[in-house]
């Protein structure tokens, strides 16, 4: 039996509340021992009045009162009057041993240990005994482990139970991910009408109505001889004709599509696209977002632009929680969008000191918010991230603690599907403004004279051949198979411009034209993949003299690279005296949604 100090403890993990508070004159800290109490007494197996048996002969004593309390399903079948009222043994059909182990375990003590090997089981199981509480909580698991693997699966399951919030969660997901999901086997046993809830929707994240279509076409062909008929209704309610290309329409075979092809010129064709709703996918634009857009020492609250350079427009993203400055930053190949770590600007603009921070965030598009998520086991700013074998890495980074400010070797594994951090084999060596990339299943790590490769599924760091020109807080990016890495400050503490290309596959590293910027403009550069193209953001500051005063002024400009050429053309210049850029800025590239942004210009 615990003592009363770990009582108060549970009750404080369970309730969020302090040890020996009273509500309304009831003891919290009595009914919790009451609880204990009751599960000592299952435990040994004491005073129990029921046997239960379920699949596979399995049976477990327990006590009617406690399963009454719990389950309205018990409390009818004890208290009816029939032949169960008053047997000694009942016998449960449709529920497996493991899931009746959970449910008792729930009951006797209130926590459930959930896995995606039972919760489905379990949720079964709290569906027949009508523990609403409890299938809540399996679903809320379900939904944290939701991926292009299984969503599927658990918008089927949640259709069939009808519980509302998890198909619903389920479906988000699926728009969500549609092109990922659509190639999965589970995608081809959906009924016609799950397959229509999916697919009429707004929030359906495809770029081109053509690939409704084709997911259409392919949940078809796994059961033409009964799917056929329903083909027409299913076109009608799920394609956009005035958002098919003409030329992707014509090309339809008849024996598929012809009533398609039919509505399409009685209707579509003469409409245009007027009062057709594009679908979410469609509107996404890349943007440039910008991170630390405040001088880092200016008391501003920071502001995060968000550059459609395309469209020649400017949006503003929510900014970090708690105005956290120097964060790690990191857009997945599925336009997920994270920050790391970084510090809280201090209210003394003269402070130079700043306390790491753990925080860890992931950005919600339609809510233009940041959901938090498990902090990371280390406090770091300046940390690297990076997506590799579907799990996320933070490297390096720096705090100010004991002597003053110590670069860190520290690197942590975040599995987004249990949320939650792991250390892993550390860095050969301590890194601040150091660079970390990913490719095909590898992360690189490059700072000065110090080249790493590290393989996840071996938790071992290698060593490569380092760049030609050894400097620190360069820049690096993948482009096709070859890291680039630019700029950076020299051994003798100067900055340098070089431009280097280390080809993966080949192991071998190949020095570039200089980059073309004046070291009088003070540039600040950051690197990044826009549209395919290899870019180059610049914050260059310029000093005019008008009647012997000096005026200075920023220019932030976007320049692309050309391989052929081996030169950089500035494609790109930001709008004045919108922000100001600090030394430290961060730009990343993502997909963004500008009905979900604040537009600024």
């Amino acid at each position: 039996m615990a003592a009363s100090g770990d009582i108060g403890k549970l009750l404080q993990a369970q309730n969020g509340t302090p040890a020996n508070t009273s509500f309304n004159g009831v003891d919290a800290l009595h009914a919790c021992s009451i609880l204990q109490q009751l599960k000592a007494l299952y435990d040994e197996r004491q005073l129990t009045d029921i046997v239960v048996e379920v699949d596979h002969g399995k049976t477990f004593s327990c006590h009617r009162n406690v399963l009454a309390a719990i389950s309205p399903y018990f409390r009818s079948m004890f208290t009816s009057g029939l032949t169960e009222s008053s047997q000694r043994e009942v016998r449960i059909v449709g529920v497996e041993s493991e899931s009746m182990h959970l449910v008792l375990d729930y009951a006797y003590t209130s926590r459930v240990t959930l896995s995606e090997s039972n919760v489905q089981a379990l949720f079964t199981a709290a569906s027949i005994f009508q523990i609403p509480a409890l299938q809540d909580q399996c679903a809320q698991f379900m939904i944290s482990r939701l991926d292009p693997q299984n969503c599927i699966g658990v918008f089927i399951f949640a259709d069939a139970y009808g519980h509302q919030e998890l198909k619903e969660k389920s479906q988000d997901y699926i728009r969500k991910k549609f092109l990922c999901v659509v190639k999965e086997q589970e995608f081809l046993h959906m009924t016609k009408e799950q397959l229509v809830s999916i697919l009429n929707s707004d929030d359906l994240n495809v770029e081109k109505e053509e690939h409704v279509y084709e997911s259409i076409v392919r949940w078809l062909e796994h059961d033409r001889g009964r799917r056929e008929a329903d083909l027409p209704e299913v076109f009608s309610k799920c394609i956009r004709l005035p958002l098919l290309d003409e030329t992707f329409l014509q090309k339809i075979p008849p024996a598929l599509g012809y009533d398609l092809v039919k509505d399409w010129t009685d209707k579509g064709k003469s409409n245009g696209t007027n009062g057709c709703p594009q679908r979410l996918g469609m509107t996404a634009s890349e943007m440039v977002i910008c991170f630390d857009a405040a001088h880092k020492h200016s008391g501003k609250k920071q502001t995060v632009p968000c550059l459609d350079t395309a469209a020649g427009k400017v949006f503003k993203l929510c900014k970090p929680p708690n105005d956290l400055r120097e964060v790690g930053i990191l857009v997945t190949s599925e336009n997920d969008i994270y920050i790391a770590g970084g510090y809280r600007p201090s209210n003394s603009e003269v402070s130079i000191d700043h306390r790491a921070e753990s925080d860890f965030w992931q950005y919600e598009h339609a809510g233009n918010r940041w959901l938090p998520r498990a902090p990371m086991l280390r406090a770091r700013i300046g940390c690297r991230l990076v997506h590799c074998c579907g799990k996320l890495y933070a490297l390096g980074g720096r705090v100010y603690e004991g002597d003053g400010r110590n670069a860190l070797k520290s690197v942590e594994c975040y599995d987004v599907r249990d949320n939650h951090w792991t250390a892993v084999s550390p860095m050969p060596v301590a890194m601040e403004f150091h660079s970390a990339i990913e490719y095909k299943d590898r992360i690189y790590v490059l700072q000065g004279e110090y080249f790493f490769c590290f393989d996840p599924h071996k938790n071992y760091w290698g060593h490569l051949v380092p760049m030609n020109v050894p400097r620190s807080q360069g820049l690096a990016a993948l482009h096709k198979s070859s890291i680039y890495y630019i700029a950076g400050i020299c051994r003798n503490h100067q900055r340098t411009f070089t431009m280097e290309a280390y080809d993966i596959e080949q192991n071998t590293w190949t020095r570039k034209k200089d980059l073309p910027f004046d070291q009088a403009t003070s540039p600040y550069i950051k690197v990044l993949l826009l549209y395919g193209k290899l870019h180059l953001f610049v914050r260059a500051t310029q000093v005019t003299v008008e009647e012997h005063v000096f005026r200075t002024s920023r220019k932030n400009s976007l320049y692309q690279y050309h391989e052929e050429a081996d030169q950089w053309t500035k494609v790109y210049e930001t709008p004045d005296r919108l922000w100001d850029l600090g030394r430290h800025f961060e730009c990343v590239v993502a997909k963004l949604y500008p009905q979900c942004l604040q537009k600024v210009l």
